[in-house]
């Protein structure tokens, strides 16, 4: 029982770690799309491809962050 219980913290670890990675990546990635909002909000119309490709970027972030986080909690409360 021990041993399992060891596994299972070594696992929550290991995605708390990948956890950060994935918050400190999406956060990056909006820092450096602010070059491009400006430039789109200048009338540089390209930018704005590049925001709205930046925002899916940060989309599937957030949405890898939320099943991890959720499989996190079922492993838990298992």
């Amino acid at each position: 029982m021990l041993v399992v219980a060891v596994k299972l913290f070594n696992q929550i670890l290991f995605t708390m770690t990948e956890l950060e990675k994935l918050y400190q990546n999406m956060a990056d990635t909006l820092e450096q799309g602010m070059t491009d909002l400006e430039k789109f909000e200048a009338g540089n119309m390209s930018a704005g491809t590049r925001v709205r490709k930046n925002m899916q970027t940060i989309k599937d972030l957030a949405q890898k962050v939320r099943v991890t986080v959720q499989e996190q909690k079922n492993a838990v409360a298992a």
